[in-house]
Formats: structure tokens, sequence, C-alpha cells
């Protein structure tokens, strides 16, 4: 592959920001009048409690501040295909787009209503807050470290309390130290059981795989670093008996865009589900999907595997 395939990777990424933020700013990242979002909005009163006046509002920001951070991601990850130091730092970022385009995607799903919506994102709440709580209880001794922790306490309970006088049931034990209280059936959903399926929803093990392929945790420091290594040509031999391989450091596009495939397509997932719920057009989006898997496929090699 040449450094071209490298610009056009990473110009697919620039189009679909632009895309975004082409239609955001037309929208000023409001609901369409009629759309499933701005509907919704209109049953803020009766779900009021203590966890906030406006609750199904605050559902709704919940799903949109982390799309700017994917976007963010997105640009980072072109800008890192296209600079000499960005070797082994795109499969972070990539693995950060994908993480963080899940919890909008969820929070967006279609079809569910508006309380389940908050419901999911009070999970979310309660999730951090006892995460928040794990992280202080590690510095007790530190000044204020009592305060903040009962803060985190009380913010819990007054999600709990609104939660009952809605009519939610609430699972699990604020007393238990690592696993936090939830609303209605399930708890927030893991990261890695959403990257499956966002990436590519009806259960193909895809998501998952890309998923682990820029995780740290599944590969291991060494791991991780052999995956930038390969043997090098010419290298001079010094016979059988040598037990040494020369191998050097060396990522090519087309391993660049089989390993981290699972941000673009997360994020193009979480923003068809965005764009859906706030009644947004989507014609320029498909445009932009479109191109960017096409590009995506043909540098992979992917595209002649699924022709063959």
């Amino acid at each position: 592959m040449t450094t071209d395939a490298w610009q056009v990777l990473s110009r697919s990424l620039q189009t679909l920001r632009a895309e975004f933020d082409n239609t955001y700013g037309r929208y000023n990242g409001l609901a369409a009048p009629g759309s499933p979002g701005s509907m919704e909005l209109c049953e803020d009163r009766g779900l009021a409690g203590e966890w906030g006046a406006r609750p199904v509002h605050d559902a709704h920001l919940a799903a949109i501040s982390p799309v700017m951070a994917v976007m963010d991601h997105l640009d980072s990850l072109g800008l890192l295909f296209t600079s000499p130091g960005g070797l082994m730092a795109s499969h972070t970022v990539a693995r950060g787009a994908l993480d963080i385009a899940t919890q909008p995607w969820f929070l967006l799903e279609p079809g569910i209503d508006a309380r389940e919506r908050v419901r999911r994102h009070m999970n979310y709440r309660l999730q951090s807050l006892k995460e928040q709580s794990l992280m202080v209880a590690d510095l007790e001794a530190s000044p204020g470290a009592q305060q903040h922790l009962q803060h985190l306490r009380e913010r819990t309970e007054q999600i709990l309390r609104a939660a009952r006088h809605n009519g939610f049931s609430v699972k699990g034990k604020t007393a238990d130290k690592f696993r936090p209280c939830y609303l209605g059936s399930s708890p927030a959903p893991s990261t890695t059981g959403l990257a499956g399926q966002i990436v590519a929803p009806g259960g193909s093990p895809l998501g998952t795989l890309l998923w682990r392929a820029t995780s740290a945790v599944a590969h291991g420091q060494a791991h991780g670093l052999m995956m930038f290594c390969a043997e090098a040509p010419g290298a001079p031999g010094t016979g059988p008996e040598d037990h040494f391989v020369y191998r050097q450091l060396q990522f090519s596009p087309q391993e660049a865009a089989q390993r981290c495939a699972g941000a673009p397509l997360a994020t193009l997932s979480m923003l068809r589900r965005l764009y859906a719920h706030c009644g947004w057009p989507a014609d320029n989006l498909e445009r932009a999907g479109s191109e960017l898997a096409r590009a995506w496929l043909h540098i992979s090699g992917m595209s002649r595997a699924t022709a063959a």
C-alpha cells in the first residue's frame, strides 16, 4: 500500500465528520419538530423528581454529549493515520471511539419510550456514582474524601427515591461495595456486549473481534507490541542454530483498516440512531457512510475476499 492509502482512510473520516458538523449546525443540535426526540420531551413533567426537573431532556443530552467525543476521536484517528508518530496510538484512539459510541447508541435505541430511555440514563448515572465512590474510597485518608463520599451516597439515594416515586423497581443494595443499584430488570450493559451489537447487529462476532483487536486488556503489553512486528525482508541469517529473528516495526494501511474498522462502523451506527431520533435528514450521512465503507473495505482487502 502507498502513502495515498493512508490519506484515503483519513479523508473518509474527515468526510463523515464534516457531514455531521453540517447537519448538527443546521439544526443547532435540536430535534426537529415531530421527531421522536421532540415528542418525548413533552413527557418531562410526568417523570420529574429528585433526579431532576427534566429527566427526559437530561437523557437526551446524555446521548448527545458523547457523540461529540466520538467525532473528536475520529478526527484524531485520521490525523494519526497521516502522522509519522501515529503508529500505535491509532489503536488506542479507535478503541476509545468504539467504546464511547456504545452509550449514545444504546440510549437512542428506536422503538423505546421516554420512560425506558430515562431508566437507561439513570442506570448509567448510578453506575458512574458507584465508580466515583470506589475511586474516592481508595483516597480515604485524603482531605475531603469522606465529604465527597457522603455527597455521592446522597446523589445515589436521590435517584433511587425518585425512581420509586415514579414506579420504577430498584434492584441491588447501596451497601454493595462494587455493584451499583439499578432500575428495572437489567443494569447498564457492558461495553463488550454493546460493542458486538453496534458494529454488526444480528449476532455476528465481528464487533467483539474488532473491539478486542484494539484492546490492551485482551492483548496485553507484549502481545500488543507484537501486532506491529514483522520479519524484516532481506535480514541476514546466521545459520540454523541462531535463535534470534530479525524483525522490524511496521504498520500498513491494510492492517489499520482491518484492526481499526470498529471505530468508523460504530460511529455510523451511532449516527444513524441519532439522526432518526432527532428527525434529521440522513441522505448525506448514508452517502458519506457508503464512501467510507467502500474505502475501508477496499484498503483492508475485504472487498476482494467478498467478491471471491
